[in-house]
């Protein structure tokens, strides 16, 4: 079974139960005007409106997920699990990458095609939620994003009938923040991520 005969679409009413917990790990891909792919890590992806259901993020506006959203009005929060070898991925995907660099392909992580918008899913992720921009707002050099998901999918075995997720199979994550450097967690389980990219990119990150 391919990557992506192992999501389902998940209909708009259980959208707001599919993003849960309400703040984690999340990695962002976009495309630029081109339509390359770009893919970025973040340690806070925070649901902050429930009908609709919107997701906010804030990125430094010299970074390339912020050009592209301000070109494209689209992008896709793809959520991580607590796994090693997914974290690991995670931590590689938010390295400085040139303008123009794949990070997905620099991770070995798969694009899918999304649903509705031009930005890719990434197929190792559980699950994913299509967003056009809401509004943006710009200050102390970061731009903050609110985007309303118009289509979101899921690992089949992550979420019951219902919609409502299945901890034990979808264990988000939360990133412990800048200064913890290579620390996440989930249910007080604390997981230290290898770096295990060897380019430029990373020197610095080893820990």
């Amino acid at each position: 079974m391919s990557e992506i005969d192992l999501k389902i679409d998940v209909p708009k009413e259980h959208w707001d139960r599919l993003f849960s917990p309400p703040a984690c790990v999340a990695m962002i891909t976009t495309v630029d005007a081109e339509g390359r792919i770009n893919a970025a890590s973040f340690a806070t992806c925070v649901r902050v409106n429930h009908e609709p259901t919107c997701i906010a993020f804030t990125v430094d506006t010299y970074k390339d997920t912020c050009k592209n959203v301000r070109a494209t009005n689209e992008f896709v929060v793809n959520i991580p699990s607590f796994d090693r070898q997914i974290l690991e991925k995670v931590r590689v995907v938010g390295l400085p990458f040139a303008p123009g660099v794949n990070e997905l392909e620099k991770a070995g992580l798969a694009a899918i095609p999304s649903k509705i918008v031009r930005p890719p899913r990434i197929a190792e992720c559980k699950s994913h939620f299509e967003c056009r921009v809401e509004w943006t707002k710009e200050w102390l050099n970061r731009l903050m994003v609110v985007g309303r998901v118009v289509a979101a999918s899921v690992n089949k075995d992550c979420i019951d009938r219902d919609g409502y997720v299945l901890f034990e199979k979808f264990k988000p994550a939360h990133y412990c923040g800048h200064a913890y450097k290579n620390k996440f967690v989930a249910s007080y389980d604390v997981m230290e991520v290898d770096m295990i990219y060897q380019g430029p990119e990373a020197e610095g990150q080893k820990q």
